[in-house]
C-alpha cells in the first residue's frame, strides 16, 4: 500500500503516516513500535510487540503498596480484569497497547470514572480504587491475551 492511499479515519485526510520503531525497554528488552499518525489532526494509535515468550494468561495478586510497581504490559488485544474492584478493560477496535504499573492501571479507571451515569456506584469504586491506590485493599489482577504480548513484570 503506497503512503498516499493512506486516510485518517478521524478527519479524512491524507496526512496520515505509519512506520515502526524499535526501542529498548529497561525490564522488557527489544520493543518494536508501530504507529500511525495523522499530521493534520494529531490522531495516532500505536501498537507494540515484543520479542520474548509470554504466557497468554497472567495474574497477580496485590497485597500491599510495594505491589503498586509491578510492571504491567497490556498489548492491543489484552483483556485486564481486577474481579475484586469490579474492573474490566477489553480490547477494542482502537484499543492502544501500553506499558504501565498497577498504580498507573488503577489511575487510568479512575480516570474514566466520569463517563459513568449511575453517580452512587461511581462513588462507591473510586472509594475502593483510592483504597487500593493507598495499600489498604488486597487485589488481584488477570490479563488474558491471544497474542502472548500481555504480561507483569516484577522486579
Amino acid at each position: 500500500m503506497d503512503e498516499s492511499d493512506l486516510t485518517c479515519p478521524a478527519c479524512s485526510s491524507k496526512d496520515l503516516e505509519r512506520g515502526t520503531t524499535e526501542i529498548e525497554v529497561p525490564h522488557f528488552g527489544s520493543v518494536v513500535v508501530y504507529y500511525l499518525r495523522c499530521k493534520s489532526c494529531g490522531y495516532r494509535i500505536n501498537d507494540f510487540g515484543f520479542q520474548g515468550n509470554f504466557p497468554k494468561e497472567d495474574k497477580v495478586e496485590i497485597k500491599g503498596k510495594k505491589d503498586l510497581e509491578i510492571k504491567i504490559v497490556r498489548g492491543s488485544g489484552g483483556t485486564v480484569i481486577i474481579p475484586e474492584l469490579g474492573l474490566e478493560l477489553f480490547p477494542g477496535p482502537l484499543a492502544e497497547s501500553f506499558i504501565t504499573n498497577v498504580e498507573g492501571l488503577l489511575n487510568r479507571f479512575l480516570q474514566l470514572m466520569p463517563l459513568f451515569e449511575d453517580k452512587t456506584k461511581v462513588d462507591e469504586i473510586e472509594s475502593r480504587i483510592n483504597e487500593a491506590i493507598e495499600g489498604r485493599l488486597k487485589f488481584s489482577i488477570s490479563i488474558s491475551d491471544p497474542s502472548g504480548v500481555s504480561h507483569f513484570v516484577s522486579d
